[in-house]
């Protein structure tokens, strides 16, 4: 049996992948008993709720997870919408992920966000429409003024769970009290992991509530072969496309990378990929990068790497978008060689 425990191990795509792509995936994934597929978008990429509704219509009973959904680019009342009509068309199986991530905000120039109350006013909004309730809203970054606002369509169900993405302490204390779950972004290391559980714990502490009563999940860019080399060098392309765009250094100083070294890193890929040359200069990026930030090699490794995970109190990793040299094969991988050693239902093979 397992010696180290998770809620569930769930499959993630990101939205640079085609939407037929992320669909061969999904039908992959349940075929061979994931529970959840998570699905990320990057801002003017392909659309989260499109990939959603193809993933909906092409598979039967995985969960899908929208992780995560701006406020800031779509209003709440929007998201609601989107979700009811989401599980009228696929089965009540949809977890709703709400996080106000900064490129987006800054990609679309908006003046004086104020992302932990705009999150907040969505969750109560989402939440109280996806329950079937007539609202009106007033709040200071969103509104609901026509009396009585309610979904016009017959949902699937009430309760939709709801899930923040977040690694802000500040957002921590606000999402953990009223919050399903709570979704850590990628290159979020175990060290950082443990300390932002830490957080969790502290924010609960005066409430009714207890870290049992949410699930802790984690983007973890993941890869695996039975060529450890292999499974490290397929990982680099999603690691070195975060690195290009996220300014966030204090996940490089959980990780022990030196962040002088990775911010010249992030200028080179950059200015590659400004020139046309991005895909020569992933080959560059170091291996101890590639051990930092992921979860990659043989699948004795990548049990070991995420036992790192439990440890630190993430109760549901999931491993994210590259998978393998072979994305169908390795899927089979971590059902057969990975899934077994890691959640508490299943016996090592």
């Amino acid at each position: 049996m397992s010696d180290a425990i998770f809620d569930g191990l769930d499959i993630g795509l990101y939205s640079v992948s085609s939407t037929e792509d992320n669909c061969a995936v999904a039908i992959k994934a349940e075929a061979r008993g994931f529970r959840r597929l998570w699905l990320a978008e990057a801002h003017l990429s392909r659309d989260i709720f499109v990939q959603a509704a193809a993933v909906a219509g092409a598979t039967k009973e995985i969960e899908i997870g929208l992780g995560i959904v701006n406020p800031y680019t779509r209003h709440p009342s929007q998201i609601a919408m989107a979700v009811a009509d989401l599980e009228e068309w696929g089965g009540a199986r949809v977890v709703l992920g709400l996080g106000a991530a900064w490129s987006a905000i800054n990609a679309i120039g908006l003046d004086k966000p104020r992302p932990i109350r705009a999150l907040r006013e969505a969750g109560e909004m989402c939440r109280r429409l996806l329950n079937g309730e007539r609202v009106t809203y007033e709040g200071e970054i969103f509104r609901l003024p026509k009396s009585d606002a309610q979904l016009t369509f017959p949902l699937a169900r009430h309760g939709v769970p709801l899930y923040f993405g977040t690694m802000g302490p500040r957002t921590l204390n606000m999402a953990a009290p009223i919050a399903d779950g709570l979704l850590f972004s990628v290159f979020c290391s175990p060290a950082y992991a443990q300390d932002l559980v830490g957080t969790i714990a502290q924010a609960l502490a005066p409430t009714d509530r207890s870290i049992d009563d949410l699930d802790i999940a984690c983007y973890i860019i993941f890869s695996v072969d039975q060529d450890g080399d292999a499974a490290r060098r397929a990982a680099k392309w999603v690691i070195a496309s975060y690195v290009m765009r996220l300014r966030d250094t204090i996940r490089y100083e959980y990780a022990g990378l030196d962040v002088a070294r990775m911010e010249a890193l992030q200028g080179e890929l950059r200015a590659a990929f400004e020139e046309g040359r991005f895909d020569v200069a992933v080959d560059d990026v170091p291996d101890d990068v590639v051990r930092a930030l992921a979860v990659a090699g043989t699948p004795e490794e990548c049990v070991a790497g995420l036992k790192a995970y439990a440890a630190a109190g993430i109760k549901t990793p999931v491993l994210y978008h590259t998978l393998g040299p072979d994305r169908a094969k390795a899927i089979d991988t971590i059902a057969d060689f990975v899934r077994p050693y890691l959640l508490a239902d299943q016996d090592g093979p």
